[in-house]
């Protein structure tokens, strides 16, 4: 049997491409359609160079985790959330196996079935469970600088501006400090962070916690607001509280 080079690269891509999708899915992130299409091209480079000879040696259990390393290190970065989609990624690989073995696979077109049934299984079949969270890419424009951060799309999250009425995205502490250059601590007394910063033009807002208390938050106008593919609310209310390792803001009124 004739094995072409470019086939192989061209089979792997596809099948990590969507396996990648489906742990985004999962993991409730957004597809991010660039970094995946560029953690499988790595995977199909791997895959092409294991067939050259005298590089068949990386085909070795040592360098295919090597391999899946470098391909959740282009997909997924270096945050807290990486090391738990890489090792998604890995039981997705291993269940893709499972199927073609179970199905006999010798064809391309049933290895490429195979996998677009697991990323529909992904996207589709797990909506009660883990893709109870859904989080959105938030890009912040403040001052000429730019941040991008992921946000939990909450529709709990009703915080509107009183005076217009537009809704309010809120980033934690975190984002405060590393970002708009506040002290956190001060986010705790919201007219003590207005007098400390008068240059930034912070403002109060009223909200009300899950247990039907009221209090304010610190907020401030960012030149742009950029919430997946549309455009946001530039008014943005700082928590004094951190959210966690996977998203540093909320939103849910857009």
């Amino acid at each position: 049997m004739v094995i072409y080079l470019d086939g192989v690269m061209g089979l792997n891509f596809l099948v990590d491409w969507l396996l990648l999708l489906g742990v985004n899915r999962l993991s409730g992130f957004p597809p991010a359609l660039g970094r995946t299409a560029a953690a499988a091209a790595v995977g199909g480079g791997y895959a092409g160079i294991c067939l050259v000879p005298g590089f068949r040696f990386l085909g070795n259990l040592l360098w295919r985790g090597i391999s899946l390393g470098l391909i959740s290190l282009t997909a997924f970065g270096m945050d807290r959330t990486a090391a738990r989609r890489g090792a998604l990624f890995v039981m997705l690989s291993m269940a893709l196996g499972g199927l073609a073995l179970s199905a006999d696979s010798r064809a391309v077109h049933e290895l490429l079935f195979c996998a677009g049934v697991l990323t529909l299984l992904c996207c589709t079949g797990f909506r009660q469970g883990m893709l109870r969270q859904r989080l959105e890419v938030v890009r912040l424009t403040f001052r000429g600088k730019t941040q991008s951060i992921h946000a939990l799309v909450d529709t709990g999250n009703t915080l509107t501006d009183p005076l217009s009425g537009e809704p309010v995205l809120v980033v934690d502490r975190q984002i405060a400090r590393e970002f708009f250059g506040l002290n956190p601590d001060c986010l705790a007394d919201p007219s003590a962070c207005i007098r400390a910063y008068p240059e930034l033009g912070l403002r109060l807002i009223p909200c009300t916690t899950v247990g039907g208390q009221g209090g304010l938050l610190t907020a401030l106008r960012c030149d742009e607001v950029r919430i997946g593919k549309g455009k946001g609310s530039t008014l943005v209310a700082l928590a004094p509280v951190s959210f966690g390792g996977e998203y540093h803001g909320l939103t849910g009124g857009y």
